[in-house]
C-alpha cells in the first residue's frame, strides 16, 4: 500500500466531517491527485440479500473521490458522479477505494476511483467536481 501521506488541507477536513466515524472510513492517503480510502464492511451495512448496501460502496468511492479532488482543488464539490457495480461485498470484508484524479483545469477535476476487495475490482465510479463558489458552512 501507497505510504500514508495526508494533505494538511485534507486533515483540516477530515476534522470537521463526522460521517467518516458514522460510515467507518479510514483515510488511508490524501495527496497529488491520489486517494485510498478503506472500511470493513459492518452488519448494519448488509442488505436484504446479505450484500453490502450499495449505497455504502456508492459513499466510500465518493469519499476516496472528493480526497483526491481536494488535493488538487480546495473545497472541490461533486458536479456528477456515477458507479458500475461488477461483484459484490460481504459482511467483513475490507474494502479499499483507490481514487486518482484523470484530468483537471483551474476549475474542474474528473476522478476515477476503483472499489477492490483483496486487489479484486468490485466496483468502477468516475465523478467530476469543480472547485466551490464560497467555502461550505463548518458543521458544529
Amino acid at each position: 500500500m501507497t505510504e500514508k501521506t495526508i494533505d494538511s488541507f485534507i486533515q483540516g477536513l477530515i476534522a470537521t466531517e463526522p460521517s467518516l466515524a458514522w460510515f467507518g472510513f479510514e483515510i488511508e492517503h490524501a495527496h497529488q491527485g491520489a486517494a485510498i480510502v478503506t472500511t470493513i464492511i459492518r452488519p448494519e451495512q448488509i442488505n436484504a440479500n446479505g450484500l453490502a448496501h450499495g449505497g455504502v460502496l456508492f459513499a466510500l468511492a465518493d469519499q476516496s473521490f472528493a480526497m483526491a479532488a481536494n488535493t488538487v482543488i480546495n473545497f472541490a464539490v461533486t458536479t456528477e458522479a456515477q458507479i458500475q457495480y461488477l461483484a459484490p461485498a460481504h459482511l467483513g470484508d475490507t474494502v479499499v477505494a483507490h481514487g486518482r484524479v484523470v484530468y483537471r483545469d483551474e476549475k474542474r477535476v474528473v476522478v476515477d476511483v476503483s472499489l477492490t476487495i483483496d486487489k479484486v475490482v468490485i466496483a468502477l465510479f468516475r465523478g467530476t467536481a469543480r472547485a466551490a463558489r464560497q467555502k461550505s458552512a463548518t458543521i458544529t
